[in-house]
């Protein structure tokens, strides 16, 4: 697998923050007790959660027609199973070697600058990526599904087309993927720190496991298209602004259906996760169909 096609990935990998966060469609039910989330906490935390459901997504299904996306391009994407480079080019990279030529560099770094990971047409807008993405096969000589990646600084800005709303999102941890053809694990330890208009920076730190499961019948294989399945994701949200902290279990409550066949880059057509508070609140995301936007709900605990 060339450097090309390794290179498809950062897309995929980093960039889908900015498919399902930056629109947030929400509600509210609040009976007494309970911490009470306002409507801008509730509408800023979800679309984070969300932005890591389909970060990690994105982490262990490598989009090859990604950067086309990037560029205001083709939507669709053929998702590939396993580890691809980040960046279609933009980024420079020390060390291609991949020793079992599984897709994944026995030990790279990708370096994204400007101008050359600067994209116009995203959105109507442009795209700037910076920062460093360091990629291991920690099995470097058996072809696997097996990498671990470690973002550094790693940031997309985007600008609207008029100039007038900027939002970036700046990641920093590490990312680990295993398994075979009937499932995979992509262990994510990473913190974002947000920013958007009219709003003090958030940080938010996610300790999360997101498991495929391919549908009765099918079966992952290195380099091909993934298929039909269902995700699981579990773990800790923990999601601070200022002198608001707030701490979320997270729990799936009705698997993602992955729909292979749709013909959009949100391929999520069902499903349910749930971001726990202490006192039993929550916000609920729920997936209603291939290139639908998730809804969005804030649920008051009773405690």
């Amino acid at each position: 697998m060339g450097r090309t096609q390794w290179a498809a990935m950062a897309s995929a990998l980093m960039g889908s923050a900015l498919v399902l966060g930056l629109t947030a469609c929400t509600d509210a039910t609040n009976p007494p007790g309970g911490t009470l989330l306002s409507v801008v906490e509730t509408t800023d935390i979800a679309a984070a959660a969300a932005d890591e459901v389909d970060q990690t997504i994105g982490a262990l299904t490598s989009d090859g027609a990604a950067f086309g996306i990037f560029a205001g391009q083709s939507a669709a994407g053929v998702h590939i199973v396993g580890y691809m480079a980040p960046g279609a080019g933009c980024a420079t990279v020390d060390n291609t070697t991949d020793s079992d030529s599984d897709g994944a560099p026995d030990n790279a770094t990708f370096t994204f600058a400007l101008p050359a990971c600067s994209f116009t047409g995203f959105r109507g807008g442009t795209l700037e990526i910076t920062g460093t993405v360091a990629v291991s096969d920690p099995t470097a000589s058996v072809a696997d599904f097996n990498f671990l990646a470690t973002l550094t600084d790693f940031q997309f800005k985007v600008t609207n087309p008029s100039a007038t709303w900027i939002y970036t999102a700046k990641r920093n941890g590490t990312r680990s993927l295993s398994g075979d053809a009937t499932g995979v694990t992509l262990t994510n330890n990473i913190t974002v720190v947000r920013s958007a208009p009219a709003r003090a920076d958030a940080t938010v730190t996610h300790d999360l496991t997101l498991t495929f499961t391919p549908a009765q019948g099918a079966s992952l294989v290195l380099g091909q298209p993934l298929p039909n399945g269902t995700f699981t994701k579990s773990g800790t949200l923990t999601w601070t602004r200022g002198f608001l902290n707030h701490s979320f279990n997270v729990t799936t409550v009705t698997p993602l259906v992955w729909d292979a066949s749709c013909t959009t880059d949100r391929k999520i057509a069902s499903g349910e996760i749930r971001w726990t508070l202490a006192d039993g609140g929550y916000i609920r995301t729920a997936w209603n169909g291939c290139g639908v936007e998730p809804t969005r709900t804030f649920v008051r605990g009773t405690a």
